[in-house]
């Protein structure tokens, strides 16, 4: 009675995971360029207080760390 039982894997979840790991480094990388830019020049926030460097800064960082790093270290440990 050797049976074997063949392993499926969900490998929708993956490729969720694997895009939003795009979609959010991008977002997230995108973010960094904007504030980059507005340590050469200043005037790119707009007068927009919610375009500032010090409120776009934490956007950033966490946006790359959390958002893109998670998602992107987190499908191999699914499968």
């Amino acid at each position: 009675m050797n049976e074997t039982i063949a392993n499926t894997y969900n490998y929708r979840v993956v490729r969720q995971f694997s895009i939003m790991a795009v979609v959010w480094g991008v977002i997230g990388m995108l973010v960094g360029v904007l504030i980059a830019a507005q340590l050469i020049w200043p005037e790119l926030d707009l007068g927009m207080q919610w375009l500032s460097y010090g409120r776009l800064r934490p956007l950033h960082t966490n946006a790359v760390i959390f958002a893109f790093g998670a998602a992107h270290y987190l499908p191999p440990l699914i499968m």
